[in-house]
């Protein structure tokens, strides 16, 4: 009697430890955790459902998209049932929204296993990401979760976390801010606007005065285009690398050069060798100070900072120099501008691609630098998008 009332004690404690504790692995699946930590979105405490894998934070699109709204980090997203993708496109306000968006569950634990769900970004497939297909206990469907960290250099917007609050942070510039920094359309300035711009940049700009020559006259002369002797300049050596300054055919540095002519207009095309090997931190602190240095030799000088044109597909160096890079530096470029009070130029949009990449047919031949067509077609995106 007393072995069976042992062993009835001994099931009803398995009984228990089996509801209580997460199952370790089923049917490929294994238990996952709802995250603990805060968010703050902008400085503002929001919630949603997130699970913590591997001590990162996964999330759930939909609801980053409804958190990130009316944000410069803003995307739309939407579910190609055909093809199997999340299509996700960015600076796009959020119209695909679902009643689940932004909603708390109470059950704390979750089975979730390695996704393979394709991710496509404005029309790139976006490989590299780590997401989980988690669903609850007892649900035969569930939802595609992306690790945060990931997302973040993706999508536009910086992640941090507060160790004084335990909570996760997400930062992107409200609109209302880079609304007054990003150049909109305009009627066509014409050729006299042109006329009253500088150009000064790496070999990405240099092609503006080469093709002039051979006949291109839609662009600028080289009389306007401030580069180094070589033809490019990289972002962490403008203190100290001289540019051929056109008027007398010296070699000075930027800011003699700015004291000199002291341009209506500066536009600044810089930064594509700089990506190859800077971190954000270092790109927009050599920048900045590039951009304070021609504001303190020319009060009124106006500055717009240009994007950085996209790559094509052919172009070799893809591991230094890619779009996904490109992409995240003209948000750093933009937010540069909004810190220094200059204007943005996103002659990116007028040159890339259906597929994300610089058309084939529209650079010289290395899948970089434009050539003399496509130049015509930023004069004309240029002229449309005048600074006031």
């Amino acid at each position: 009697m007393k072995i069976r009332n042992g062993f009835v004690i001994v099931l009803a404690i398995c009984l228990v430890l089996a509801l209580a504790a997460p199952v370790s692995a089923q049917g490929g699946f294994v238990a996952v955790h709802r995250s603990g930590n805060l968010l703050r979105v902008n400085g503002a405490l929001v919630d949603c459902d997130k699970y913590n894998i591997g001590d990162y934070n996964y999330f759930n699109l939909r609801d980053l998209a409804a958190m990130l709204d009316g944000t410069k980090a803003q995307f739309d997203v939407d579910y190609n049932a055909v093809s199997r993708r999340i299509v996700v496109r960015t600076g796009q306000p959020y119209t695909h929204r679902a009643e689940s968006d932004l909603a708390v569950g109470t059950n704390q634990y979750a089975l979730g296993r390695a996704s393979t769900q394709s991710l496509v970004v404005d029309g790139v497939e976006r490989t590299g990401i780590s997401a989980y297909y988690i669903r609850l206990y007892g649900k035969e469907d569930g939802n595609n979760y992306f690790k945060l960290r990931d997302l973040a250099p993706v999508l536009g917007f910086d992640v941090g976390y507060d160790t004084e609050t335990n909570a996760a942070t997400v930062e992107a510039t409200p609109l209302s801010t880079l609304a007054a920094v990003r150049l909109a359309k305009t009627e066509d300035a014409g050729r006299d606007y042109l006329n009253r711009i500088t150009f000064l940049g790496d070999s990405t700009t240099y092609g503006i005065g080469y093709y002039y020559r051979l006949g291109y006259t839609e662009l600028c002369p080289a009389t306007q285009v401030w580069t180094p002797k070589s033809g490019t300049l990289t972002l962490d050596r403008w203190s100290i690398e001289k540019i051929v300054y056109p008027t007398t055919g010296e070699e000075i540095t930027i800011t003699e050069a700015v004291r000199r002519a002291k341009p209506e207009y500066l536009l600044v095309t810089l930064g594509v060798n700089g990506i190859s090997f800077m971190a954000e931190d270092a790109f927009t602190r050599e920048y900045t100070a590039l951009v304070r240095a021609i504001q303190e030799t020319s009060p009124g000088t106006k500055i717009i900072l240009n994007s950085i044109y996209p790559v094509a597909p052919s172009w070799k160096y893809q591991g230094d120099i890619n779009n996904t890079k490109i992409r995240a530096a003209n948000e750093w470029i933009e937010q540069i501008a909004a810190d220094t009070g200059c204007r943005f130029l996103y002659s990116f949009e007028c040159v890339v691609g259906a597929d994300g990449n610089l058309p084939e047919s529209s650079h010289n031949g290395d899948g970089l630098h434009l050539n003399g067509e496509t130049f015509g077609v930023v004069m004309k995106y240029i002229r449309t998008h005048k600074c006031p």
